[in-house]
């Protein structure tokens, strides 16, 4: 998939995004937060490189000129660390996606094969 030669080897900046996302709201902050991950797994997007996440924050709507402002504050960085500590520390995510079934997850980008066999595994499928 990843066509590039910049693999971004962090998501912080995403993160960091999403948070000043929020500011203008819960749901600027869905449409930011799954713009994200969908312009990484699916388009192939760069979401450690400003100027793309830039590009996605302009597709999803959000008042540029706030998220700008909230973006250079470093406010949205901060808050992004702190959750990442929380997630490192409490619940042991060390890759993203880390998707938690009760007290199985599913660590990466996995095939879908292995989604299916946990809930299997699990009863509810």
């Amino acid at each position: 998939m990843w066509e590039r030669d910049d693999f971004p080897a962090w998501s912080l900046p995403a993160l960091a995004a999403a948070r000043c996302a929020a500011f203008q709201g819960k749901a600027a902050y869905d449409r930011l937060h799954y713009a994200l991950f969908e312009a990484f797994f699916t388009r192939g997007k760069n979401i450690a490189n400003r100027d793309e996440i830039l590009e996605i924050v302009g597709e999803v709507g959000l008042d540029m000129d706030r998220f700008l402002v909230d973006f250079a504050s470093g406010e949205g960085q901060k808050l992004a660390i702190e959750e990442y500590e929380e997630s490192v520390n409490r619940y042991m995510v060390t890759a993203v996606p880390t998707v938690f079934f009760g007290q199985t997850r599913v660590v990466g980008a996995v095939p879908l094969e292995e989604y299916l066999t946990v809930l299997e595994h699990l009863g509810i499928r």
